[in-house]
């Protein structure tokens, strides 16, 4: 091999790693951006006091809680977590991808338990992620194609629907 053809070999390698490594990127900043979601649902709404007493007492303190996003896209993520944590099928990537994202568990303890290296526990989650994001995207196309396009109140024509 002559130079050249070492040194495009040598780029084509490296395109190829960068490629790779942007990937990784995407789907633990689309981890994430779920985590995150699913942290600030209990912001919509205030939380049901449990005892008839709590309830009727005012509540004490002003606090400040930050937005929650609305993310169109995390909902379908979500639900297709949900249905990749129940399938046996996925228990080892499932285990892998929450105790790095939800959790934030120490890595080598989660490979101890695991039986594996602590690149495989990165593998599996991202592999996890891979087929969430997949199935999340067949169950938006099912809703889409099920829930009819129109608006259903006169605001929300007004706000969404007309751009």
């Amino acid at each position: 091999m002559n130079k050249k053809q070492v040194e495009s070999k040598v780029a084509a390698d490296l395109a190829a790693k960068e490629k790779r490594l942007e990937h990784k990127h995407v789907a633990d900043d689309f981890a994430n951006r779920w985590v995150h979601w699913s942290r600030t649902r209990r912001f919509l709404a205030p939380t049901v006091k449990s005892s008839v007493l709590a309830r009727l007492t005012s509540p004490g303190g002003a606090r400040c809680e930050p937005d929650a996003v609305m993310d169109s896209e995390m909902p379908f993520f979500n639900m297709a977590v949900h249905a990749l944590c129940d399938d046996p099928n996925h228990a080892s990537e499932a285990v892998c991808f929450l105790g790095i994202y939800w959790y934030t568990t120490c890595i080598k303890a989660l490979a101890r338990e695991q039986a594996c290296a602590r690149g495989t526990v990165y593998n599996r989650a991202r592999a996890f992620s891979k087929c969430a994001t997949l199935l999340s995207r067949t169950i938006r196309n099912v809703h889409e194609s099920m829930v009819p396009v129109e608006c259903s109140n006169s605001v929300e024509r007004n706000s969404s629907c007309g751009r």
